[in-house]
């Protein structure tokens, strides 16, 4: 995985020196070449070389010290309350004098940052448009924005060097993890920023670490337990953090990164697409079908030695946490993410065609419970408590063709007895949720079984299926005896049917039978014949409970069968009038 990070930073042209990385501005000091304040723009910046100091040098010797360049408001501005940030606002003015022999217009700014009546219209400007006090900041000079020139660099590393020697320890060379060269190696790694959002600290996570004595072997210290270079562990650090700024949102409390070994146009990039379904649901599903098509013609050779590489993380306080690791032939991903979506293709809930491709954040929404009225921030919060034990086996599903975890067919069927209970209207079963159900079954069979339909099928072996097929009907039948009756026989009696159907479906066929009473001749003799039709199929009688595998039968079983009859609503109405005239 580090192997890979550190070929990813030298493609992108991410393997800086020590000392520098990629940093980004909110906002911007503006001055004149005479050194005047112009204004103070909202203007975000991502600079690709930006001075920065680790934390251990950050405090080496004990002294306070700030970053260089690009650093936060309160410190440039000296707004802080503590003595501490004090100290960080004259170390930053300081630098930018000790800088000035390299850098002339370096002493503009510093000049401005000791001028009161300046630092007070800035603060002003600031506190108009809300800025945070977090947020960083940089000086532009007439047309140059200082971070960007590198007439300082050599002062820089200068600076960094004197640093190195107030804490240096006369450290062995090692060989290094990473490029396998004996180095000098970094007792520290440097701390990966942007993991606030999914439980990492503010002031950055480390994935090498041992701070602790348990973790250390061979009397080592630190990170000299996983021997690195400098260059090598700002190698990693560069990398992780030019991924993190183009994942999507986290997903069930992680970072979703991925690259590939070649680079790969936007259009067929599909694990860009795996919020699965993008802004356009139909995407995705298009976009590998018209892919994997391609690749059987043979008119992507360049893809055939393609590789995808998958790192999903989280924070853990002051630590990277790698949930999981994935890598493989780009052309497997391309038949995998295909053959997800067929597994997901059911019917719609009204029977009229196949169902699109959903987002993933649309398929976890369906394995939590639902809950009338809730935020979806809240829906959220409980997707990040909820589901983050098991995202990383249900991705390895998706993009590997595994098997899905039991939890999935668990949390899903939850979702339709909760979704059932606060409906308001009378509805079939969530089509979402079906999907996951539909998916799950398949991917479970070990071959001979039965593989689910994308539609109702009336000959299917499973008592299970034959039972949701019948609950589906006898709703039907309240409906259409007593039209919009509050409670339903469905929100009344789903759940227990579904689990212990011995107890519950005879108790219902025979509340049916007042029901074909209150109908039309016609309608009650076709209701009949349709409940006749799925007894043969029941055969001699119902467990008394079923299991995982069974309830999801019967929820799809309901679903297609209840799909069917709106489909052929017109249909039904021809014949149950046909068996009326007999």
């Amino acid at each position: 995985m580090l192997h890979e990070l550190a070929l990813y930073a030298e493609k992108n042209h991410l393997s800086l020196p020590p000392g520098f990385k990629a940093k980004t501005s909110r906002w911007t000091v503006l001055l004149g070449d005479d050194g005047r304040l112009i204004s103070v723009d909202k203007d975000q910046m991502d600079f690709p070389i930006c001075p920065d100091l680790s934390q251990p040098e950050l405090i080496a010797g004990g002294k306070t010290r700030s970053q260089f360049l690009v650093e936060t408001i309160s410190v440039v501005l000296g707004t802080g309350a503590k003595q501490k940030e004090a100290d960080k606002h004259r170390f930053f003015i300081d630098m930018f004098r000790d800088a000035t022999s390299h850098e002339l217009r370096l002493g503009l700014c510093a000049d401005l940052l000791e001028n009161p009546r300046d630092i007070s219209l800035i603060q002003a400007t600031l506190t108009t448009q809300k800025a945070k006090p977090i947020d960083k900041i940089t000086f532009r000079v007439g047309e140059t924005y200082l971070v960007n020139t590198d007439t300082w660099h050599r002062w820089w590393q200068e600076f960094r060097s004197s640093l190195a020697s107030v804490g240096s320890d006369n450290r062995p060379a090692m060989r290094c993890l990473m490029s396998g060269k004996a180095v000098t190696p970094a007792e520290k790694h440097f701390k990966i920023m942007g993991l606030s959002s999914v439980g990492g600290q503010s002031a950055g996570s480390v994935l090498v670490g041992f701070d602790k004595d348990a973790f250390s072997s061979y009397g080592l210290k630190q990170s000299l337990n996983a021997a690195c270079s400098e260059e090598a562990a700002a190698a990693y650090r560069n990398a992780l953090e030019h991924l993190m700024k183009k994942a999507p949102k986290p997903i069930a409390g992680a970072l979703f990164l991925h690259w590939y070994k070649e680079p790969l146009p936007a259009e067929d990039d599909l694990l860009d697409l795996v919020e699965f379904g993008a802004n356009n649901e139909g995407d995705a599903l298009l976009q590998a079908s018209r892919l994997l098509a391609a690749v059987r013609r043979g008119d992507y050779p360049q893809y055939l030695n393609n590789k995808y590489y998958i790192l999903q993380i989280s924070g853990a306080g002051g630590r990277l946490m790698v949930r999981d690791w994935l890598e493989g032939d780009y052309i497997e991903l391309v038949k995998s993410i295909g053959a997800w979506f067929d597994d997901l293709e059911v019917i719609r809930p009204l029977g009229n065609g196949a169902s699109k491709a959903f987002k993933i954040t649309a398929a976890q929404l369906r394995m939590i419970s639902h809950r009338k009225h809730e935020k979806i921030s809240d829906s959220f919060n409980r997707i990040n408590q909820e589901l983050a034990p098991v995202m990383p086996r249900i991705w390895r599903s998706i993009l590997q063709g595994h098997p899905l975890p039991d939890a999935v067919a668990q949390k899903s069927l939850l979702y339709i007895r909760s979704h059932l209970l606060a409906a308001e209207e009378d509805s079939n079963l969530d089509q979402i949720a079906c999907s996951l159900l539909k998916a799950w079954y398949n991917r479970k069979l070990t071959g001979g079984e039965h593989r689910m339909n994308t539609a109702v099928n009336p000959n299917h072996p499973s008592p299970a299926y034959q039972a949701g097929r019948m609950m589906a009907v006898l709703a039907l039948i309240q409906r259409k005896a007593l039209g919009d009756v509050g409670a339903n026989v469905v929100q009344r009696y789903y759940a227990s049917a579904s689990s212990t159907p011995a107890l519950v479906l005879g108790r219902l066929i025979r509340q049916a039978q007042y029901h074909l009473d209150k109908m039309e001749h016609g309608s009650a003799i076709w209701y009949e014949k349709k409940l006749q039709e799925i007894s043969t199929k029941l055969g001699d009688g119902l467990p008394a409970a079923f299991q995982l595998e069974e309830q999801t039968l019967f929820a799809l079983g309901y679903y297609q069968q209840r799909a069917d009859m709106f489909a052929r609503k017109s249909d039904r109405e021809a014949n149950e009038a046909k068996e009326g005239e007999e």
